[in-house]
């Protein structure tokens, strides 16, 4: 009896089931019949969001890309000649600088090569504050390149002598990347500029964990530095 019961009681539950899809399936076709215009019109404008999306990419930015790289070639060959204040204003009449490129093409991937270089352009002149802000209006994906950014940054600090601004950077820039190599140059530095302002504990800690994750790297400079910091806290 137990038996037929539980096979009855299941019965009935697959039934109930099947019904309860069944009026789910019936309100769902009634709201498509309700709403059939409502949603065709939200469907038809993520089409045309999509379409316009990609129409913008194809006839306008793509272009905009061509353009600005044309313009950036003259500015990009004055800024490996040392020529910062060329490769930064351009010659009018001539030929576009970084600065005439960040707002002619704003938006542009050229655009963002042109705010980095501009910020490497000002710190060589001596314009700290624009480099500054040129370094802080770069953003990228590219770990090493963003990695670089917050060294320059944190370089840019010292001039300004905002040297806790300046560490906040270069613990950034290590952080940024697992490059042996960049870790290497932003830990010296930030090390340096800790001991420099008192932070001997900050300095010395720095040291060590760089050491410490690459233990198979010997490194004589550093080790000095460490031993240097080690014994300033005695």
């Amino acid at each position: 009896m137990a038996t037929k019961k539980t096979k009855k009681e299941h019965k009935y539950a697959t039934e109930e089931a099947f019904e309860s899809l069944e009026q789910t399936a019936q309100s769902s076709e009634n709201f498509l019949e309700k709403n059939a215009k409502i949603l065709a019109i939200v469907f038809g404008a993520l089409i045309l969001a999509a379409v316009g999306y990609f129409a913008y990419l194809k006839f306008y930015v793509d272009p905009r890309n061509e353009e600005a790289q044309n313009e950036i070639v003259t500015a990009d060959t004055m800024f490996e000649q040392d020529s910062m204040q060329l490769a930064l204003n351009g010659s009018p009449g001539a030929y576009m600088g970084y600065n005439q490129i960040l707002n002619e093409y704003k938006g542009t991937d050229l655009a963002k090569i042109a705010e980095y270089k501009a910020g490497i352009a000002n710190y060589q002149l001596g314009n700290y504050q624009e480099a500054l802000e040129n370094f802080k209006n770069f953003n990228t994906s590219e770990v090493a390149l963003k990695a670089v950014k917050e060294g320059a940054t944190g370089d840019t600090y010292v001039q300004l002598g905002k040297k806790d601004e300046a560490l906040a950077a270069y613990e950034k820039a290590i952080r940024a990347s697992d490059l042996q190599v960049l870790e290497r140059i932003y830990t010296k530095k930030y090390a340096i500029l800790a001991h420099e302002i008192g932070a001997n504990d900050k300095a010395y800690g720095k040291v060590k964990e760089y050491l410490e994750k690459y233990n198979d790297a010997p490194d004589n400079e550093l080790d000095r530095l460490a031993a240097l910091f080690e014994s300033a806290q005695k």
